[in-house]
């Protein structure tokens, strides 16, 4: 075998290293059967020194060359695509982890401390009225607003199933509290519950529950109230513990990953609809070809790849 043939040779297999992995990216039916057949076509001339090697290299010119760069097109840009959704898969699971690393139980602790804390003020109060006396500090339960309201008060809630019309009320200092609410709370001893948390245009709300009792009752933070909710409008409300609205950005941002990661394969096989009609008939014309014909011949006219070269991909 002269130089001219081993060239011819280590330049095939070159095309068809490259054209094997543009194969195994695109994963495309008609990609492998055209590797395949190509793959045939070389070793045709490997196994066959008496061949002539120059029909092989003219092959290539009129087929292989072509279709590389095609698909090398297609793929820079698929690439492109991939990339930005690789980067948008990242910054999520950096702001997950973000999450995480400073994530804590506070919440849940604090949570419960603060239904003893609420039903200590409540029995203060209750005995401050009874001596017409007024020692009670509200920031004893207002510092737990402060400290969640913005990040686990949930939003999502019709506002007017919060609030109270006129009621009976006992006044203390700038507060009001509906005189059958205290009543009840008497009953079992002022132990309450917080049920949830409200944040609505700047207006808080925190649901309570009395102690082994039905009753559960509004504390109307910005309009200083505290008045029982009317079972009905309860019904309507979303009651659920609260959840961080982090945390409920993190699961979405969970399921919008695993949602992308499902897709990065498939946005890699999906071809251009007038490139899958290209490798159909590319695949169909090979499948015709004899290599050993006296009348095989580059034919660039009669190419049908090289006029796919210049297609505007960038909408498909």
């Amino acid at each position: 075998m002269d130089d001219e043939a081993v060239n011819i040779l280590s330049q095939s297999k070159r095309r068809l290293t490259k054209l094997k992995l543009l194969a195994n990216f695109f994963e495309n039916v008609d990609i492998i059967s055209i590797y395949i057949k190509t793959d045939i076509i070389h070793h045709l001339f490997q196994d066959n020194t008496g061949l002539d090697y120059s029909k092989l290299e003219l092959f290539h010119l009129q087929y292989t060359d072509s279709l590389i760069e095609l698909l090398t097109k297609i793929k820079r840009q698929k690439e492109t695509d991939l990339l930005a959704v690789i980067n948008e898969i990242d910054v999520n699971n950096k702001y997950i982890s973000g999450f995480e690393e400073k994530k804590t139980d506070g919440f849940e602790t604090d949570r419960k401390m603060y239904s003893s804390v609420f039903s200590n003020q409540l029995k203060n109060i209750y005995k401050d009225l009874t001596e017409d006396k007024f020692r009670v500090n509200w920031d004893n339960v207002l510092y737990f607003y402060k400290k969640y309201a913005a990040e686990f008060y949930r939003s999502d809630v019709d506002e007017e199933l919060l609030k109270s019309g006129s009621f009976p009320a006992y006044q203390y200092q700038d507060y009001q509290i509906e005189r059958k609410l205290l009543g009840r709370l008497n009953i079992q001893n002022f132990k309450v519950r917080f049920v949830c948390g409200y944040a609505i245009a700047g207006n808080e709300y925190e649901l309570f529950k009395i102690f082994q009792s039905d009753d559960q009752f509004i504390f109307d933070i910005e309009g200083k109230k505290m008045y029982l909710i009317d079972p009905k409008k309860l019904e309507k409300l979303n009651t659920m513990p609260n959840e961080s609205n982090q945390g409920t950005i993190v699961h979405q941002l969970r399921r919008k990953n695993e949602h992308l990661e499902e897709t990065i394969n498939e946005r890699k096989r999906v071809l251009p609809e007038q490139v899958i009609g290209v490798l159909a008939d590319y695949l169909k014309n090979l499948e015709n070809v004899d290599i050993m014909s006296k009348i095989f011949d580059i034919n660039e006219e009669t190419n049908i790849l090289r006029a796919m070269l210049n297609l505007n991909l960038n909408n498909n």
